[in-house]
């Protein structure tokens, strides 16, 4: 059995931090949300870039923002939202989909990793293929050097 993991996985929530005027607040980390907080967030965001382009956008964005900031943060009081601008909430939205992309970007790079077989171990026996990773172009390791 392989000693290094295709995925390392924790069942420990650490919640990433925005601070608003001084005060520290917790944004929901990508792993403790539900499948149907996905799919509301992912189509919230379409909504919110179809809305930037519209004549709609200063009646329904808004309220579309304040509800997407709801549920990615925990326990944001009503008063600290209200303060809020529409950049600041949009800030906050882009921060929270790069902590999406930043998780499925680390899930896709170990599979990947795990199927090209890029392990740096050596070659199992009876193989000559060798194992480890081709080191990048123009590094000195590199056998051409560019």
């Amino acid at each position: 059995m392989a000693e290094t993991p295709i995925l390392e996985l924790s069942t420990l929530i650490e919640r990433p931090t925005i601070r608003i005027d001084g005060t520290l607040h917790e944004l929901r980390a990508p792993d403790e949300l539900s499948v149907m907080d996905s799919q509301y967030l992912t189509h919230a965001g379409k909504r919110i870039d179809a809305l930037a382009r519209t004549e709609d956008a200063d009646e329904l964005l808004p309220k579309l923002l304040d509800e997407v900031i709801r549920r990615v943060t925990v326990e944001l009081p009503e008063e600290v939202l209200g303060k809020l601008t529409e950049s600041h909430k949009l800030s906050i939205c882009e921060v929270f989909t790069g902590l999406l992309l930043r998780r499925r970007m680390a899930v896709a790079g170990a599979v990947a990793r795990r199927l090209t077989g890029s392990t740096g171990e050596p070659s199992s026996p009876g193989s000559s293929a060798p194992s480890e990773e081709t080191p990048p172009v123009g590094s000195p390791a590199s056998p051409q050097g560019l």
